[in-house]
């Protein structure tokens, strides 16, 4: 009774193991296709299989010399090596008691030949065998070299099953972060439409509007920002899609000179980095060279150092303007400004006769951090 118990238990262990593999019905593809005429080859015989063994049949990943894709599991002979680890040859199928009734052997044009390796799965699951299958008996088997060629061929099977299994699992992740990524998505959409919302039910009636709207204008600049990366489905943005999507929202393109390398930035990086651009913009709008129809304003960003050392450095000059005044009072856009390049690094700030100019650099690795 114990064995029969143990012999239920691994045949389910065995099933499981293949079902892992998600591999059954699947269309042929050519790494398997390769291996079992490579085996058919090696050892002369018209027909070769990879053939995963069921509780009611025996399905064919791959196949050579043979129509069907797959035999109900009485005419399986794949099925008698389901137990060992070692090749399972049979000279003459006709012969063998095991075999002798199987449909397939006692017809005319029966096959009567079968040698096969064990496809043994990392945890010593047998899933099926690699066999090679002739129409005549061949008292003599296989050689040495076949008999290790074919087992070598076994082991590649489960390698290609080994492969497949994770490039399907890295596909399943990534489909799961893309779902998670668009529920958050959702999610902080409908977050930040609620809060500009009751921001503006609820600073309706205040007298003073600057501020009001510099909220608005803040909010509106993260919004976009957040749908910048949206588009990148999360992944890295590109410095100049930040600078030319801030920019735009403050004046037309010929009022401003951008230029820089693509420079990946995380998603922090980039909103912060968004962020910096629209207080720069604002104010150049409301004092600066944005204010006059002639004033115009240079961005420009530059990478030095390698590895960990390297910097991102970013220039604002604007010209054609109005004196740059020193604000008499560190307002909130002046507090996000000295923040710098995502929220920390070197900030310096010229408040000169020519118009304003600023500088500012921070580690590149920063930014780039997730």
């Amino acid at each position: 009774m114990r064995g029969l118990v143990d012999l239920q238990r691994s045949d389910m262990s065995r099933l499981a193991a293949l079902s892992d593999y998600q591999i059954l019905d699947t269309p042929p593809e050519q790494n398997f296709d390769d291996i079992v005429q490579l085996a058919a080859q090696l050892c002369g015989t018209p027909i070769s299989l990879v053939s995963l063994v069921e509780t009611d049949r025996q399905w064919f990943k791959a196949r050579v010399g043979l129509e069907q894709r797959e035999t109900p599991i009485d005419q399986s002979v794949c099925r008698l090596g389901l137990d060992s680890a070692e090749l399972l040859i049979i000279p003459d199928l006709m012969a063998d008691p095991r075999t002798a009734g199987n449909s397939l052997v006692n017809v005319a044009d029966g096959v009567r030949f079968y040698a096969g390796a064990p496809l043994i799965a990392p945890h010593g699951e047998v899933l099926g065998m690699l066999c090679v299958i002739d129409r005549t008996p061949r008292p003599q088997g296989l050689t040495p070299e076949q008999k290790g060629m074919l087992a070598t061929l076994a082991r590649q099977v489960i390698a290609q099953l080994e492969l497949r299994r994770a490039m399907l699992r890295r596909m399943e992740e990534d489909i799961e972060r893309r779902q998670l990524n668009e529920l958050l998505t959702e999610r902080l959409n409908q977050t930040l439409a609620m809060i500009h919302g009751l921001a503006s039910q609820t600073l309706r009636n205040v007298p003073s509007r600057g501020p009001v709207e510099s909220f608005q204008n803040r909010l509106d600049a993260l919004t976009e920002a957040h749908e910048l990366l949206q588009r990148r489905k999360w992944a890295d943005a590109d410095m100049r899609t930040v600078v030319a999507n801030s920019l735009s929202r403050h004046a037309s393109s010929d009022r401003f000179m951008a230029s820089g390398p693509s420079v990946p930035l995380a998603p922090k990086g980039a909103i912060t980095t968004a962020m910096l651009l629209h207080e720069l913009g604002s104010n150049a709008v409301k004092y600066g060279a944005l204010s006059v129809p002639s004033g115009t304003v240079r961005v420009g960003w530059a990478v030095s150092g390698e590895g960990d050392d390297a910097v991102l450095r970013l220039g604002w000059a604007e010209l054609g303007g109005p004196a740059a005044i020193t604000p008499s009072h560190r307002s909130f856009g002046a507090k996000l400004i000295s923040m710098g390049l995502g929220g920390g690094g070197a900030v310096s700030e010229d408040f000169g006769e020519a118009g304003y100019c600023a500088s500012f650099e921070a580690p590149l690795s920063h930014l780039q951090k997730e």
